[in-house]
């Protein structure tokens, strides 16, 4: 086999499960057909997603190849278990106590030379006619205490590395008996590839790989207006991705998609649908059932309603796949971590405004609209919010095509407040039968504040789908008038709120609908 050769990874395009990796580098070629081996891939790399191009030959032939080896002791640093990692703390103990043991040999020999000199010492000034009974005797007794300590230490020292050899020998059997040694799958890729005329050529190969993911994510801050220049949003746009590849991305040119390359795209399979007459009953001659129900609005950009997915949950990229280029070259490790990638950010003039939907929540928000001006379409994802006062909490961006109006709530003021009670009065006409019912509406406005408040209120009233039933805004008892109300029945109410003031506003509309209509 041909002597394996590396190449780096320059090149990572990451989709919504899973990346397509690329490496690409020159390589060592001899005229005619040859064998290439190329290592350091993922083990999770798609066999059959493994393609290959040389500049100036061919490619014949390119298949993964998985081989399975023996990881050196030296490498094993993380213990999985309970008892390997008993083994590794009885192995640190044993060579303790083997160090310990040998720290007193060592000294216990240094001990029995000086016990020599004590006697040579003696014998010598004995010889010179000096006597120091008292001294030598000190010298001896303290040398022999020495000795005694150090023996019984020593033999200690060796009962304990015996004890510690043998619960070793106990834990290592029954790790060999349970554990099979850790392994390391390398895997490479065999190119069969021909040259004309050989010398240094580029090649790239490309892969598919699981465990790798990406999600956008962005940050707005809302900046105050100053001077002339009104309010302004500025959007930055982040990828957030993660991967578990068991290769590195070092350096490399990072790319981001949602294609969703695994869907199938055949058409649906057209089936028989029968249609049938009957004639009405009854009871559908002489009564229109209808019911109350509540409607997304769907739409993009502001006003956006959630969207369900009937699959797992992805990416909301409005139907055509998108893809978008990291501007800087990446550093992505492969722990399963969620590394965050700038992609772009751009600022945009806003209309700031505080809003308070009584039916939902008697807070008042800060809402800001603003279009989005920035180099790509939005995705839906995540958002920070943030203005002056710092984080303020975290929202849904939905998907926002360029040029669409982006809506964004920046938390609510502490300060104004609404109350809401609701009454329902119901009549039935004794002639035609007919019933209506007029709903009266209060609503309270608070503002606690020494500073006056322009507020937005926004409350819904019912649509009417069927000629049977009506629905009459009553524009004489409802106060003050609403600013506008819209084809979807969204009554707005432009205030404004005096310092420490209260208001009250009273919205009536009437339900009206024929006899012959139940379910209301």
């Amino acid at each position: 086999m041909s002597t394996p050769l590396t190449l780096p990874v320059v090149k990572v395009t990451v989709l919504e499960d899973r990346a397509l990796v690329e490496r690409r580098g020159e390589v060592p070629l001899v005229p005619g057909a040859q064998r290439l081996v190329i290592a350091g891939l993922s083990p999770l790399a798609v066999d059959r997603s493994l393609q290959a191009k040389l500049a100036g030959g061919t490619v014949s032939q390119a298949r993964v190849r998985r081989v399975t080896r023996a990881q050196p002791p030296e490498a094993l640093r993380e213990h999985a278990t309970e008892l390997s990692r008993r083994v590794a703390d009885l192995e640190r103990l044993e060579r303790q106590a083997r160090a310990d043991r040998e720290r007193l040999n060592t000294r216990h020999g240094l001990l029995t030379a000086a016990h020599a000199d004590v006697y040579r010492a003696i014998s010598e000034q004995s010889g010179g006619g000096v006597a120091q009974p008292d001294t030598w005797k000190q010298q001896l007794d303290s040398v022999r205490e020495a000795l005694e300590a150090v023996d019984s230490a020593r033999r200690l020292a060796a009962v304990e590395e015996q004890r510690l050899q043998q619960q070793l020998a106990q834990a290592r059997g029954a790790l060999s008996n349970t554990q099979k040694p850790e392994t390391k799958l390398d895997v490479h890729a065999e190119l069969e590839v021909g040259h004309p005329a050989g010398g240094t050529a580029l090649l790239s190969i490309t892969y598919l790989v699981p465990c790798a993911a990406w999600r956008p994510a962005y940050r707005a801050t809302l900046e105050p207006a100053q001077g002339t220049q009104g309010p302004t949003v500025r959007l930055e746009c982040e990828a957030v991705v993660w991967q578990r590849t068991e290769e590195e991305w070092k350096d490399v040119e990072l790319a981001l998609s949602t294609a969703r390359p695994t869907l199938g795209a055949a058409p649906p399979r057209l089936e028989t649908d029968w249609l049938f007459l009957r004639d009405k009953t009854e009871r559908e001659k002489q009564v229109v059932d209808v019911s109350v129900r509540e409607e997304v609005i769907q739409n993009t950009g502001e006003g956006a309603g959630a969207r369900r997915d009937e699959g797992l949950p992805g990416m909301d990229d409005g139907g055509e796949a998108l893809s978008l280029t990291a501007p800087h070259r990446a550093n992505i490790p492969a722990d399963g971590e969620p590394h965050r990638i700038p992609l772009f950010q751009f600022t945009a003039p806003a209309a700031s405004e505080l809003v308070v939907c009584p039916e939902l929540s008697p807070l008042v928000h800060r809402v800001a609209r603003f279009d989005n001006v920035g180099p790509s379409v939005l995705l839906a994802g995540p958002v920070d919010l943030v203005r002056t006062s710092g984080y303020v909490g975290r929202s849904q961006l939905r998907f926002t095509g360029k040029g669409e109006r982006v809506r964004l709530g920046f938390g609510s003021e502490d300060s104004l407040r609404v109350a809401r009670m609701t009454d329902i009065q119901e009549e039935t006409s004794r002639l035609t039968g007919r019933k209506q019912k007029t709903h009266h509406v209060k609503m309270f406005l608070s503002n606690m504040s020494a500073q006056p408040a322009a507020v937005a209120l926004e409350e819904r009233i019912p649509v009417s789908e069927v000629e049977s039933v009506e629905v009459t805004l009553q524009k004489d008892t409802t106060r003050p008038a609403p600013t506008k109300v819209s084809a979807e029945g969204i009554a707005r109410f432009e205030l404004t709120a005096p310092p420490r003031s209260q208001q009250e506003l009273t919205l009536v509309y009437t339900v009206s609908s024929a006899a012959k209509v139940a379910g209301l």
